[in-house]
Formats: C-alpha cells, structure tokens, sequence
C-alpha cells in the first residue's frame, strides 16, 4: 500500500505559509481585541473585556454554518479558508457594534490581504500537459499506448478551484512515462468534453470532471455530479474510484515491456 506522505507533508506546509496565518490572525483580531486589558476599553469605551452574549451568538452561529459549508471540504486548506471567510464577516459585523470606524478599517484591512496575499500553489507535475485547443482527440489517438488522465475544468467554477491541489498530488505521485496527466479547459477546448459525455453547462453541475483513457478510449471517470447525487473528490475517492494504483502498475508493466523492443530498434538503425 502506498502511503500519501506527500500529502500531509503539503497540507502541513500549506498551513505554514503567509496566506493561511495572516488570514487566522484576521480572524481572531475582534476577539484579541476584546480580550486584551486597555485596547479593549480603548476602542469600545466598555470596563467589561470579554465577549458579551450577543458576540456570543453570533460566533456560534457563524461556526454552525461554517461547519455545514465545510461538510464536502476535501483537504485542510479549503476547510480553513471557508473557516477565515466566515469567521471575517462576523468580525467585521462585531467591530460594526462597537464603531463604524472600526468596521471601516476592519474591512480595509480584509481588502489588503485579498489582494496582497495570495493562496499557496500546489506542485503540479512539471509534464502536466494543457489542452486548451481541440488537440486532446487527436493526441490520444496518436499516443493509444499512453494512459491519460485529463480533467475537464473550467476556471469560474469554485468546484474545479477546489480540487487543484487534489490533482496536483495525483499528478505528482503517478506521473510516469506512460501515465500521463492533462487539464481540459472546456471553454477553450469548445466541444471536446461533450464528445466524452460530459455537460459543461452550469445547470448540469458535472464539472470538474477526470477522465481516464486507456487505448485512446474513456476506462474510468468520475464527475462533480453522478447520477443525480453529488461526488465528493477527496484524494481518497479519487484514487480508489479512478483506479489509480492499478493504471500506475499498467503503465510500469508498459515500461518494461517496452524497453527491449527500443533497443531492437536501435539496433535496426545501426
């Protein structure tokens, strides 16, 4: 069994990085603020420096609905940085209670940050190869003894967003001379993806979807929607329902099978 160390080792980093503690110390700044001796009674001109019953409430909740967004969260990140989204907004609601001017600086403050600060990357495999024409049909026609795994995505979908850093491990991890992985921009690449059977329209909500082909044909797929229930695209799921392992051991087996037949030719050649 292959242990996803990659991926913890990631998500930990991913959770070290300037975005993510920015956004935590955004956060809490209402609750640092009332919980600090002087810069409490400073700004709300209050002698009491705790959280009173209302502020109360409204973190609860703001936890309450946070948990419900984040029930199909499929990796750490996502799950906290909806956290810090709705933890904000509540801020920016209490500082409101407290001062105007304070709200107004508050949100000033969020502003910067979204512009300023921007998500962790994740590491997708250097030879992830871009389809944004109607090249994906003809290269794997060309290339039957490759196996290909391609998403089809579309970038105004927070869906597709949700799962970059997922395909991104998958990439890395399995990436070899004859498994190959691709993204499909279907509003670039017009049509490509409903050859497959794939509804690119919003109404649809089948988007992202992965694809793998084997022999230049569609082996195994998954999509955001499946018979009318919604697919959760966790790493796990992804490389359980794709089969991932057992492509990878297709694709080795290729490897080896073809090494003798290259050096034949190249003694042909000689």
């Amino acid at each position: 069994m292959q242990i996803n160390t990659y991926s913890i080792k990631k998500s930990l980093a991913g959770l070290g990085t300037p975005y993510f503690i920015l956004n935590f110390l955004a956060s809490l700044l209402h609750v640092l603020c009332r919980y600090t001796p002087g810069l409490c009674t400073y700004l709300s001109g209050q002698a009491n420096c705790e959280l009173d019953f209302y502020e109360c409430e409204i973190y609860f909740f703001v936890l309450c609905v946070a948990v419900i967004k984040n029930r199909r969260s499929v990796n750490a990140e996502m799950y906290f940085s909806t956290l810090f989204m709705f933890a904000k907004g509540a801020s920016l609601i209490l500082f409101y209670k407290m001062d105007i001017k304070l709200a107004i600086w508050y949100l000033l403050v969020c502003i910067v940050l979204v512009f300023a600060v921007k998500p962790p990357d994740f590491e997708e495999s250097n030879e992830m190869k871009y389809f944004v024409d109607d090249s994906l049909p003809s290269v794997l026609k060309e290339d039957k003894h490759t196996i290909w795994v391609v998403e089809f995505y579309t970038t105004f979908s927070p869906h597709c967003s949700a799962i970059k850093s997922i395909y991104g491990q998958l990439s890395r991890e399995y990436t070899h001379q004859y498994l190959k992985f691709g993204k499909c921009d279907v509003l670039k690449a017009y049509g490509v993806a409903e050859n497959y059977g794939i509804a690119t329209s919003a109404l649809k909500t089948q988007l992202p979807a992965i694809v793998i082909f084997e022999n230049g044909k569609p082996a195994a797929r998954v999509m955001q929607t499946m018979e009318g229930k919604t697919y959760v695209m966790s790493y796990e799921n992804l490389k359980k329902d794709l089969l991932m392992q057992q492509f990878y051991e297709k694709a080795v087996a290729l490897c080896k099978v073809g090494v003798p037949e290259e050096k034949k030719e190249k003694k042909k050649t000689k």
